[in-house]
């Protein structure tokens, strides 16, 4: 039997459906019940340990994807010991980006990522992490609205290279090493084909490239109402991208499912929709180019 939490998450959502496609015996860890999940549902609360207890009676592998937030080191930490308890032989753990893990890393969500792969690794039960870079499908909550209202890709990254990875190949990479029996105790870090760049992906976009201050990123979020544990996760993280920390590329999702990493082009055309000016004077303001890969 293979737990997922996280299954609601949008990695944790395609892991779950990967499962139920192949007809493997799963269930998903849930807090609130969804009907719209491909697999069995179980109440679990990361905030009440009983729950926890229940929903993994006769489980042997577990996708660890906690919610993130100011409590993620406290929620991980219950799940890990509730599954050493159970019983749990392998746990695969949904990480952070590889170079921001550590006891220094740039926020405190990277430090509690890397605090739970170190209790992982003192619990007795195998492990695999992954630690998966920038996720494309970030692009449509971070870029996309104002490029559509706008006509202009404004960001704090700059011209940093970052080896952003399709969260459908992270789900298919933690599927495989789920269902692989002879899986090793390692960490994989899933980017894709090779390193971006947002000026980059304007210009595919074929709209204007704006570089902001992570100053004025930060003010733009606390208008909107952000709480303050996001604004400054937010702040941190762009600051560490745009310092090119995360700017290598690796063929891991290749070597885990057998196949390449989607490129962002693809995942731009795919969700073209959502990224393109909709008003006149957004058009205006956006320029046209002939795309080329980036």
């Amino acid at each position: 039997m293979i737990a997922v939490l996280g299954a609601t998450g949008r990695v944790g959502r395609n892991v779950a459906a990967e499962l139920a496609g192949r007809g493997i015996e799963a269930r998903a860890l849930v807090r609130r019940p969804d009907v719209s999940l491909p697999l069995p549902a179980v109440h679990a609360d990361l905030e009440a340990p009983a729950t926890l207890s229940a929903a993994l009676e006769g489980v042997e592998r577990m996708l660890l994807l906690a919610p993130h937030g100011p409590n993620q080191e406290q929620h991980e930490a219950a799940i890990i010991d509730a599954a050493v308890a159970a019983g749990v032989r392998r746990v695969v753990k949904i990480s952070g980006s590889a170079p921001s893990l550590g006891p220094n890393g740039p926020t405190p969500t990277a430090v509690a990522h890397w605090r739970a792969e170190q209790r992982i690794e003192r619990s007795g039960m195998q492990f695999i992490f992954l630690r998966p870079s920038f996720y494309m499908q970030n692009l449509l909550e971070t870029v996309a609205p104002t490029v559509a209202a706008t006509g202009v890709l404004a960001s704090p990254f700059g011209r940093a290279p970052i080896a952003m990875v399709d969260v459908r190949d992270v789900a298919a990479c933690a599927a495989a090493v789920l269902l692989d029996d002879e899986a090793g105790e390692r960490a994989w870090q899933p980017t894709g084909p090779r390193p971006v760049n947002f000026e980059r992906i304007a210009d595919y976009l074929g709209v204007r490239h704006l570089k902001v201050p992570v100053k004025l990123t930060v003010r733009v979020m606390r208008r909107r109402g952000l709480p303050a544990f996001e604004v400054e996760h937010a702040a941190r993280m762009a600051a560490y991208f745009a310092a090119g920390s995360d700017g290598v590329a690796t063929n891991d999702v290749e070597r885990l499912t057998g196949r390449p990493p989607r490129p962002v082009e693809a995942f731009l055309d795919e969700q073209a929709d959502a990224f393109r000016p909709v008003s006149r004077l957004a058009r205006i303001l956006s320029h046209t180019t002939t795309k080329e890969h980036i």
